[in-house]
């Protein structure tokens, strides 16, 4: 039995997926989906639900990968990058399955289960988590294969920080 290894990356609503090093050429699954449901919109009732998402609304992003090839694929991960002008809701990246969830807040070159920030108090150095503001990425890994035909499922939530076209 073959495993393979794969990278899927959302990036602003186009999803690419790479084999990981080490993967057979050739035999990529093409099967991410990721959707976004304003969450806000949708319990305040009387919002339209399509329209633009305001300041403070919530928006939960789900993806789904499913395993399109006929052997299972192992070292799965799934990068999705906070669109600008939302901000990451903590605790919020949640899965389906058994995975390692991690966070960058420099644009996704380096990942932590809690982010930290060095900061100065009292004239002493220190580590505090990072704020959610400086959340870039959030990344998933799968931590077993998964199986042809099987599903990976995961989540996240954000807040608008500012609309589209707003000031920053």
């Amino acid at each position: 039995m073959t495993l393979k290894r794969l990278l899927l990356v959302g990036v602003a609503g186009v999803i690419l997926i790479a084999p990981l090093p080490g993967a057979a050429a050739g035999q990529t699954p093409k099967a991410l989906v990721i959707t976004a449901y304003n969450v806000t919109a949708e319990s305040a009732g009387g919002r339209d639900t399509k329209a633009v998402a305001r300041p403070g609304d919530v928006i939960r992003y789900t993806l789904v990968f499913t395993n399109t090839q006929p052997t299972p694929v192992k070292d799965v991960q799934f990068v999705d990058p906070i669109p600008q002008g939302l901000v990451y809701v903590l605790g919020s990246a949640a899965a389906h399955e058994r995975t390692r969830i991690e966070y960058s807040i420099d644009g996704g070159k380096t990942y932590a289960t809690e982010p930290l920030i060095a900061v100065v108090e009292g004239g002493k150095k220190v580590e505090k988590p990072a704020p959610r503001e400086m959340y870039t990425h959030v990344r998933w890994t799968v931590l077993s294969s998964v199986a042809p035909g099987a599903q990976v499922t995961a989540e996240l939530r954000t807040q608008v920080k500012t609309a589209p076209g707003d000031a920053k």
